[in-house]
């Protein structure tokens, strides 16, 4: 004889719901989680690219000011450092800085140029000071050359 009342396992329709919705819940939560470390890596990506444009401008100016002789012209926010071999120019604009024809994108707040420790406004320096903005907490840069009493034996003091 054979039995009709034959019983197959299987999940009821209860069973598979509350399995589709935690199933849910759990992807909804890792779509969240992943798109919240995205913006982080984003931000720390953003925040190494600054301070790598800050380093290079560091080591740009480092290597400027100790091989050339540097005027300054307040009016067209331009730095010239002149020597027998090359010429280099560094224009200061608000969002970015332009050495030659290389753009660091570093936004300056404020440029202070020096003379022998004294602030001033044009022609010779020996130092240059760069309050950066708001936005890269208010670093600051400040680029100096050392002279010996050659220059100020052939420049009189200027």
């Amino acid at each position: 004889m054979i039995t009709l009342n034959k019983k197959v396992k299987a999940f009821t329709l209860a069973e598979m719901l509350v399995v589709l919705v935690i199933s849910g819940i759990v992807i909804s939560l890792t779509m969240l989680i992943l798109s919240l470390v995205q913006k982080q890596l984003k931000i720390i990506q953003t925040n190494n690219n600054q301070t790598t444009e800050i380093r290079l401008l560091e080591r740009a100016l480092w290597q400027d000011f100790n091989k050339h002789r540097l005027f300054y012209n307040n009016t067209k926010q331009q730095l010239h450092c002149i020597s027998e071999i090359d010429t280099v120019l560094y224009t200061f604009k608000e969002d970015y800085i332009i050495r030659n024809k290389d753009t660091m994108n570093v936004p300056i707040f404020k440029t202070t140029t020096y003379l022998d420790g004294n602030p001033v406004k044009e022609k010779h320096i020996d130092a240059i000071e760069l309050q950066l903005s708001k936005e890269i907490a208010d670093k600051k840069i400040f680029i100096y050359t050392s002279k010996d009493a050659s220059y100020y034996i052939n420049n009189n003091g200027i």
